[in-house]
């Protein structure tokens, strides 16, 4: 079983299910069973978390919350050779792209808890959320979704990874590591995805958000003398003011470790460059912070 330390709020606010209709799932049909804190407080694990997505998936797409309950068990009773329980394919993109041309919440609500639910946070992200984004924008491009269907669905996602970084915990103790984008940078769902997975790691993320001038980059470091800053670059056309901002944060803070990721940092020749990948990104950074 993994770390429980999820409360019922949190479980809420990530699967969309109110805290009564989690408990009844719990007492009528053996779902999940959760630990208890000291306090009896009840404390979820990431399993706990998608066999409660998958429950809700099903009971709003039309099956009995008794019959949901079987197929959550059926579903979840054997790991893969990976460790992970069974994800099953994820959802068709095209499912997703419908669901902007069509601002069809419910669909959307649908295929964003099909692709969370039966896997870790990581895998989901890797192995569908950001692929399917990519091919969002691909859509756009195409002029088959509007600039408002792409925001609509960028706004769902948003709203999912910040449930997952209030999910992960704060990490009281841990380095300290400011998440954050360069001045005029706006495409902020990587940077929190990665944020996500830094805090999943253990690391204490204060994530700044998008286009943060770089005074205020200064601001935020002297304030909390943090043990390290990591800028994404989302576009080509971020490189400049990140590595302006780069620039100006080494010369006032010497030691400063200063990380750089994004589909943006390949175009210039950023120092401290992370991998592509979020996980592996924030991997990469908290082995560094945890040797210091």
């Amino acid at each position: 079983m993994g770390q429980a330390r999820y409360t019922v709020k949190q479980v809420a606010d990530l699967t969309g299910v109110a805290p009564a209709t989690l408990r009844a799932w719990e007492r009528r049909y053996a779902v999940v069973e959760p630990q208890r804190s000291s306090s009896r407080y009840r404390l979820y694990d990431d399993t706990d978390i998608r066999r409660l997505s998958r429950m809700a998936e099903l009971v709003r797409g039309g099956s009995p919350a008794s019959l949901a309950a079987t197929q959550v068990q059926e579903e979840t009773s054997e790991p893969t050779s990976n460790g992970e329980f069974r994800p099953g394919e994820g959802p068709p993109v095209a499912d997703l792209i419908l669901a902007a041309q069509r601002y069809d919440q419910t669909l959307l609500t649908a295929v964003l808890d099909r692709a969370m639910a039966r896997t870790s946070f990581e895998h989901a992200l890797e192995g569908w959320l950001m692929p399917a984004l990519t091919e969002l924008g691909h859509a756009w491009e195409r002029g088959e979704v509007d600039v408002a269907s792409e925001h609509f669905v960028s706004a769902a996602v948003h709203r999912r990874l910040s449930a997952a970084f209030d999910a992960a915990g704060l990490n009281e103790g841990a380095p300290v590591t400011l998440v954050g984008l360069p001045p005029g940078a706006l495409h902020q769902l990587g940077a929190l995805a990665f944020a996500v997975c830094l805090r999943r790691q253990g690391i204490d993320v204060r994530f700044l958000g998008a286009d943060v001038p770089v005074a205020s980059w200064d601001h935020s470091v002297r304030t909390l003398g943090p043990a390290g800053v990591v800028v994404s670059v989302p576009m080509p056309q971020d490189a400049e003011p990140a590595g302006e901002l780069i620039e100006r944060l080494t010369q006032a803070h010497p030691g400063l470790p200063v990380w750089v990721g994004g589909h943006g940092s390949s175009t210039h020749p950023f120092g401290r460059t992370l991998p592509p990948s979020a996980v592996e990104a924030a991997r990469a950074v908290s082995r560094d912070l945890l040797r210091r």
